[in-house]
Formats: structure tokens, sequence, C-alpha cells
């Protein structure tokens, strides 16, 4: 991992804004943005002393006025110097800003890749993986309640867990190792294999429970993913809209209009927050293009925790779709709704199936239908917040511990034993507090974007 070069990058979301921010951090970094400076500017001599605050600067790349905020290390977010450039919020100039510090750095500086600048934080233990974790839940957050659910991963009640099995196989190591040391000696008096396995047994237990625990994360740190479809032309479309409110899609009498599974956070009642989601319609696929639909059809399909079956209340076979695409990786309630009924009368069964009737030109059946989706989605159960302690990296370092324990569990000999028991408290220390390695970083950074 390269930690010498001064890494650059927008802090700013994509597109235009009042403001725009280029972030630099590195041991070099004052002096690679005061080189893109005008130094007949006094606050760019500021910036290159490393002097703490707010200066006023003259860019020479583009040819503006800006402001620099400069904050040396090991104070600062990073534990590196780092310092910003504050100046409008134009995309273009922001980009001109960071090829003008590169050019003129004679080598020194680069752009960051995803994730990096938090990478430097923990590495120099300004941030511990917990806070990472956290920064990489809310990046990844599409409602209010994943912002709250990734909020949940900064807490100590996984170190301190942990810290004391650590506490446990460091004692039991000590006693392995004194056995193979001192074997020789009558008044040494090593673990005797039975307990050593009933203590080894006693904290990998632990540790798996705590990892089944956080198997189920992946869900939990989103908002249920609600899913409309059925077969082209069945009003999903005008459904979609009337249950979000507003026009989001495309709505129209001719077939195959809605090509791709668009995607969008709604508030149903009770505060729930889900992410709606309106599918391609489901049919025999016939050109290229719809290969593809049906792809992203089945591919929402099967990422959906509920189902909105839909048939159009002119249908003569509503039932084809339903029997035809049923399948699904996940264990998704489905639910049953005939729309169009402003045009034709329904029943309320089809196929032994309970339905509800809709309108999205009326409104008719919307508000029960939106009842009977946050009723389905509080089937999954109520959120644990223990399910949110965990995140990618210390999941994947107390499985590791787990399973160099299962390996105690499994051979005989005391120096293997004692190696075994040396990793697993390796493994268990990083999660309570220390660095993780670097192909557990990796895991965890690769889903961070650039600038955080």
């Amino acid at each position: 991992m390269d930690n010498q070069s001064v890494i650059l990058a927008v802090a700013n979301p994509p597109g235009s804004a009042t403001r725009g921010i280029v972030r630099a951090s590195g041991t070099d970094a004052c002096r690679v943005l005061a080189d893109a400076m005008d130094s007949s500017c006094h606050g760019a001599n500021d910036v290159r002393a490393r002097r703490r605050g707010v200066h006023v600067v003259s860019l020479l790349a583009p040819s503006i006025r800006a402001l620099a905020i400069v904050m040396p290390g090991p104070a600062s977010a990073t534990g590196e110097d780092c310092a910003e450039i504050h100046t409008v919020g134009n995309p273009y100039v922001l980009e001109r800003i960071i090829e003008a510090v590169i050019t003129r750095s004679g080598g020194a500086a680069r752009r960051a890749y995803p994730g990096e600048f938090s990478v430097r934080a923990v590495m120099s233990g300004r941030i511990g993986i917990a806070s990472a974790e956290r920064v990489a839940a809310s990046i990844m957050a599409e409602t209010d309640a994943d912002l709250a659910a990734a909020s949940m991963l900064q807490t100590g009640a996984v170190e301190q867990s942990t810290a004391r099995d650590a506490d446990e196989i460091a004692t039991l190591l000590a006693l392995v190792e004194a056995g193979i040391d001192f074997t020789d000696q009558d008044d040494v008096v090593a673990i005797a294999r039975p307990q050593l396995l009933r203590r080894v047994c006693s904290v990998r237990d632990g540790i798996r429970a705590r990892c089944a625990v956080a198997a189920g994360a992946e869900s939990a740190q989103r908002a249920a993913r609600v899913v409309l479809t059925g077969k082209p032309n069945t009003g999903k479309s005008s459904l979609f809209n009337a249950l979000l409110g507003q026009t989001r899609t495309v709505e129209s009498a001719q077939s195959g209009t809605t090509r791709d599974a668009i995607e969008h956070a709604c508030t149903l009642p009770g505060g729930t927050e889900v992410i709606m989601v309106d599918a391609p319609g489901i049919e025999d696929a016939v050109h290229e293009v719809d290969v593809l639909m049906q792809a992203r059809a089945h591919e929402a399909i099967n990422r959906a925790d509920v189902i909105i079956r839909c048939s159009a209340a002119d249908d003569k076979d509503p039932g084809a779709m339903v029997e035809t695409h049923s399948t699904t990786t996940r264990q998704a309630t489905t639910i049953y709704v005939r729309t169009k009924c402003d045009i034709v009368n329904v029943s309320t069964t089809t196929n032994s199936h309970a339905t509800i009737a809709t309108s999205a030109h009326t409104g008719a059946g919307i508000p029960d239908l939106r009842n009977a989706i946050a009723r389905a989605v509080s089937k999954h159960g109520p959120r644990n917040s223990h399910e949110f302690m965990l995140g990618v990296a210390r999941l994947a370092l107390l499985k590791e511990a787990a399973n160099a324990l299962d390996e105690v569990v499994i051979i005989d000999a005391p120096e293997l034993v004692a190696a075994a028991l040396r990793t697993a408290l390796d493994r268990l220390g990083e999660v309570a507090g220390a660095i993780p390695p670097d192909d557990v970083l990796g895991r965890l950074f690769s889903s961070f974007c650039i600038g955080k």
C-alpha cells in the first residue's frame, strides 16, 4: 500500500454545487498545494508553512481566488498533513485544480483510490475499524433507517466481548507453550487436553454465535425491497407512481415502456421505509433488448423481500404469470394485485389467492395496498441492533479466528496447537482494536467512494 504519495480527490458529490472541495492528504500535502498557488499571495506562504487555519489564496490554474484550509498532522482526519481548497462547485474547475496540482507536484501527488483517506486514518490510528465500517455503511445507505443502522456500527460491545475472548486465548496459549518449553520439568503443569478443548470450544462457539447473528446483516442493513412485477402493460408503472405519490416512471398504454428496474425510496404507513422497484414486464424474449429486460426483471425479483404480482382487471388469465414466474432466491412475501379496476370490476380472489383491487387513476385500493406492504415488511421481524455491530472487516476477522480454533480441536501436536492459538489471538486482537491486515482492509474499503 502506497502511503508516501500525496493523495487528491474532489470531496463533493457528482454534479455542480455552490461550493467545491479538493482534498489532499500526505506528508507533503501543504507543499504540493502551495506549488499550485500564486506565491505572491500571502496565503500561499501560510499553506507552505503548514500554518493551521483558513487562508485566502490565488490559484494558478485556473486563475481564481479560493480558500485553503490547513490541518497539520497528526491532529488531522488522516493523521497526516491534510489540506483542502474550497472554491466554486463547478466540476470542470475542480478537475482542472487537481490536474494542475498533480502536474506541478513533480510526481509527489496522485489521485486517491476509493476509501484511501479512511485507510490512512485507520493506519495512523486516528479512527478504529468500527468507525471506518460506519463510514462504509453510511455510503451504502439508501434510506434514513439505513443511516440509523450505520450509526450502530460504532459501538464498544464487539471490542469488549472480543477482548475477553482474546484474554482467554492468550491464557490458553501461555499454558500450551509452557507445556512445550518445560515438558521435562515435573513442577510445571501444562493444561490437560480435555480442559483445553473445553475452553477453546467455549470461545469458538461464542464467536460463531456472534457471526451467525451478523449473517443477516446484508438484508438488515438495507431497506426492504418491494418489487412490482407482472406481464407487460398491466399498469405497474402507474401503480408504482401512485404508491410513491409522485411521477417517477413513464406511464404509457404501449407495451414494454419500462425497460429497466426503476428504484425509489418510499415511506409506508407507520414510517416504514422501503425501496420500491418497478421491474420490466415478464414475457417471452424475442429481441436482444428483450433478453436484457427479462434479466433485469428476474434479478429484481430474486432480490425482493416483498413481491407485488400485478395483473390487469381485464386479463383473462392472470394466474399464468404467477405460476410461471414464482421463483425467488429469497423468502419473499407475495401480494397479489389487480390493476385498472376503474375500468373493469373484478373479484377479490384469483386462483385461490386473495387480491387487492386497485386503480392508479382514481386512487382506489392504494391505501389498502400500502398498508398490506407495511404488514408484509413487518413480518420479517424487527431489526436487531446487534446485527449492525459487525461489519465486513470485523466479521471476516472473527471467522478467521473461529477457523483457527477449529484447527486446535482437530490437531494433537502441541506446536501446531500453539500456532493455531496464535493465529486466533492475532485475529481477535485486530477486532479488539489493532490494525487489521491489508486483505481485510481491502475488502472493507473497496465499497468506499473517492474522497472518503
